[in-house]
This record gives structure tokens, sequence and C-alpha cells, in this order.
């Protein structure tokens, strides 16, 4: 079988690993996942009744254009329909901005490390990737600035920042959108805005909402508990929006999935407690952390970079051994932060559990 040759350069997205495969691994009782920035909370009851309402519709293909959803969001960001894009998870929109934008010869620049789906389409469309370090753990926006040419085409931000958690006031970006070529988009991927306890979290959807060229993406992924249905929106000019229609996949958001982030969206005061329950969770992580001598990177996000140098194993071998008792976390070489591991924001027992594990690793 001869493939296209950009798969050389493309390496596939390895996911956490999940519960059951640990528990028979290791012959557990019980684990706990805390490396896939998932929340540790199920739907809203609300939320499932819905789901379990349309069971009788699954004979149907769902509503391709999404309408009752699109026009929820327009509504919610005071823009119209025609901004508003819904995905297999927001995810899937990135692959359609890097099919709509990105071609040989052309560039797409992002921070590094960062998420990984970003370099991946981008080489997928046989694209250069122009990877520019960040500044400490934050995205460094007059270093990203300066990397634009003119082949830019697309500059992947995401704030909070996959994997360090840092968050940029939305001056510095309001800033740094205003400076970029008018056929250069900035993707604003805002998968856990709703974690961010900032006073300015809304500003990039503002951005987006005026049209010009910054593309927001958010998802009911994360704060909403709905990884299970992968479901993910973006808001932007409606030339994006209709690029991406001559693109995307027919029916590519499932019923269920519709039917539950319409309801979830209706339920945003049910989102202050979600929100209030994370930053006590960063909170107990970093009083924790704390106690045991262990350093951590400060997070706008329900996920942290933990340093785990120093301690009776070496820092590559930590994973393992917190899986071997229950744990699981992310491990930081394969997201270019060797010495450290990426810990979501657990319930508070799953928290405690993790740190009791750790401490048993401190020698």
């Amino acid at each position: 079988m001869k493939f296209i040759a950009s798969l050389d350069s493309i390496a596939a997205y390895t996911p956490g690993t999940p519960i059951e495969e640990v528990l028979e691994r290791y012959g557990l009782d019980q684990a706990v996942k805390l490396a896939s920035n998932e929340s540790p909370l199920p739907p809203f009851p609300e939320v499932l009744s819905v789901i379990e309402e349309r069971f009788g519709d699954l004979n149907r293909y769902p509503d391709a254009a999404c309408r009752r959803l699109r026009q929820a969001l327009a509504q919610r960001y005071g823009v119209s329909p025609e901004m508003v894009a819904v995905g297999n998870g927001s995810c899937e929109l990135l692959f359609w901005l890097s099919m709509v934008l990105l071609e040989p010869g052309t560039e797409a620049v992002i921070s590094d490390p960062t998420f990984l789906i970003y370099e991946m389409v981008t080489a997928g469309r046989r694209a250069t990737p122009v990877k520019v370090p960040l500044k400490g753990f934050a995205n460094d926006l007059p270093a990203l600035a300066e990397a634009v040419g003119e082949r830019t085409r697309i500059v992947f931000l995401t704030n909070p920042h996959n994997p360090t958690g840092a968050y940029l006031p939305a001056a510095d970006i309001r800033e740094f959108a205003a400076g970029l070529p008018e056929d250069c988009l900035l993707v604003l991927d805002e998968a856990y805005n709703e974690y961010v306890d900032e006073e300015d979290s809304q500003a990039g959807m503002e951005l987006a909402a005026a049209g010009g060229n910054v593309f927001v993406t958010r998802t009911f992924s994360k704060i909403y508990g709905l990884c299970g249905l992968r479901v993910g929106y973006g808001v932007g000019a409606p030339e994006v929006r209709e690029a991406i229609d001559k693109v995307r996949q027919p029916f590519n958001v499932n019923t269920l999935a519709q039917a539950a982030a319409l309801e979830a969206l209706g339920l945003e005061q049910r989102l202050l407690e979600r929100r209030r329950q994370n930053l006590e969770g960063r909170r107990q992580l970093y009083e924790g952390l704390g106690s045991l001598g262990i350093s951590y990177i400060e997070t706008q996000s329900n996920f942290m970079l933990v340093d785990v140098e120093g301690l009776a194993v070496p820092a590559d071998e930590v994973p393992e051994a917190l899986m071997r008792q229950g744990v699981i976390v992310r491990p930081g070489r394969p997201l270019s932060c060797p010495g450290y591991i990426r810990v979501s924001v657990g319930t508070e027992d799953e928290n405690r559990m993790f740190l009791e594990k750790l401490s048993e690793l401190k020698g």
C-alpha cells in the first residue's frame, strides 16, 4: 500500500490509558483517571433525561445543519447563526480549518509545546508548522507575531494553554490579532474557557463576534462533561463557516450530541458551581503539593503540570509508578514537557488519592 508522503511526518495521537485497562493490567479494584483533562463529574441530570428521550429517533439522520444548537449558540454570544459552526468535538473544526486554509507552500504558526493536533492537521495538509518556543510556560505573543510571514495562513493559539494551563490576558490577544495580516486567521482554541476565573475570559469571543480574522473554538467536552458525545463549536466570520460547510462530513454531529449540548447550554448558571468545584480542586492540589515540597505550574484550567524531578524514581517512570497504584496521569515527555506530569483536577477524593500515591514516591 502506498500512502501519501505527508504521513511520514505525522505522529498518531496517543490518548490517555482507559481505567478498565489499568484495572485489568495491574489487578486493581480501583483506579482514578487524571490524564485526559476530562470533567470528573457526569452530565447534568437534565441532560441525561434529554438523551434518553431521543433514543427513539436514532433511526433518522440528525439535523445536518445543527439549526437549533447553532441558533442557541448565536443567541448566547450575540452573533448570527451564519457565524456559528458545530463539529464532532472542537478538534473536527481544527481539521476543517486546515482543509480550507492550508496547502503545500503555506504555513501555520504554533507554540512549542502545544496541543498536538495543531501540528498534525498542518502536516496532513503538507503545509509547514512554524514552532515558536514558549516563554516560560506561556505563549510568547511577540515571538509568535515575528514568526508570521507572507505564507502564514493560520496561527493556532490555545488559551488557557495546553499543556501548561497558562492564561493570556485579553488585551494582549486583542493587540496580537490586530497585527496579523488580513489573510491570516487566528484560531483561538478556548476548550477550557469555562474554567477560567479571570474577568476578561469572554473577550476572545467578542473578537470573533466582530467578524474579522479571529475564529474561536470551544467544546461541550470539558466542563459540561460530554466528552463521550463529541460536540464542539466555533464562532467567526460567515465566510469561514461557509468554507467549512464545503468540506465537513454530512450529519457530522449525531442526534444525541445535539440534544445534549442544547440542553446543557441552557444550564449556564449550573456551570458556576462546577467552576467553583474545579477552583477548589486546584487549591487542594496546590496545598497538597506544597506540603510535599513538589513544584507545580499554576493553572487557569482543569489540569496542571507537576514537577516530578528528584523523586525516588526517575521522572519518566513516575506515570507508570502511579498507574501501578491506580492513578492515571499524563506523561510530560510526549507533551514536550520532560520532568513533568500533567494532572487533571479530579474530585476531592481523586485528588487526595493522587497526592497520597505521589507522596509514596518521595522516597
